[in-house]
């Protein structure tokens, strides 16, 4: 999972549909996605509306 940091308008979308809590955010935006708890869902790639969570295989 990589995040496109400048694209992230901080809408908190991601955040609300991660089922482990895996996003980290700070100041209003993504700041890193925590590995250890990321599930590779992609739910948050699917809901943000500003491409700025990128799924990487």
């Amino acid at each position: 999972m990589s995040i496109a940091v400048l694209s992230c308008q901080g809408c908190g979308k991601c955040s609300q549909v991660c089922p482990t809590d895996a996003i980290v955010r700070e100041g209003g935006k993504v700041v890193r996605i925590d590995e250890s708890k990321c599930i590779k869902c992609y739910k948050c790639v699917e809901v943000c509306p500003y491409g700025a969570l990128i799924k990487m295989d």
